[in-house]
């Protein structure tokens, strides 16, 4: 029922703005919010799905942001929330190996380089990028063939350009996310390095 309750309206009012217009008059605004994000989930799922298949088939990059700047715009989504589904595609792109550890390693790191241009297309500002880290630094705490690898992850976002060296110092002086705690230190490269 769930799912279906669109259809608790005349035929001709099938629509979501419709169903948010009926019963936010009827006062059952948790209604129209619930619904809202059940649509906002079908849409983020429906993008998420046709991202994979490129990936997979690895799509020119350019033609994979114009999909995603299209999506989003279609769907109005959040640009913090791409972000995060952006980061779960790719890494749902890599060809796992098992319990070979090192090969699972260097899937993940080249995967993150190959798609670093996509990320740094969407992380515009030190906002986005600290939730980019913040979602390698769960997924990396929470998947045990990543485990170890979240400096190494960083480290490559940041070569790449996706992740500014301030953004990185925010997140290191701020505090982690608690989910995922990394007691290793980022050793990154200084303003004078190059």
């Amino acid at each position: 029922m769930e799912d279906n309750l669109l259809e608790f309206l005349p035929t001709a009012k099938r629509s979501a703005e419709g169903f948010s217009e009926h019963f936010s008059k009827e006062g059952l605004i948790p209604l129209v919010e619930y619904n809202e994000k059940k649509i906002f989930e079908v849409k983020l799922k429906e993008m998420k799905s046709a991202l994979v298949a490129q990936i997979s088939e690895e799509t020119d990059i350019s033609e994979v942001i114009e999909t995603v700047k299209q999506r989003m715009r279609d769907a109005k989504l959040p640009d913090i929330d791409v972000v995060g589904m952006l980061w779960d595609v790719i890494m749902e792109a890599v060809q796992w190996s098992g319990k070979n550890q090192q090969q699972n390693a260097n899937s993940a790191l080249r995967q993150v380089k190959t798609w670093a241009k996509l990320l740094s297309a969407f992380c515009v500002n030190a906002r986005l990028e600290l939730e980019l880290i913040y979602k390698v630094q769960i997924q990396c705490y929470e998947d045990a063939k990543l485990m170890k690898l979240f400096p190494e992850i960083i480290r490559s976002l940041y070569d790449q350009d996706v992740l500014a060296e301030d953004t990185i110092l925010m997140w290191f002086r701020r505090g982690t996310n608690p989910k995922g705690r990394c007691r290793r230190r980022f050793h990154g490269r200084r303003s004078g390095d190059d």
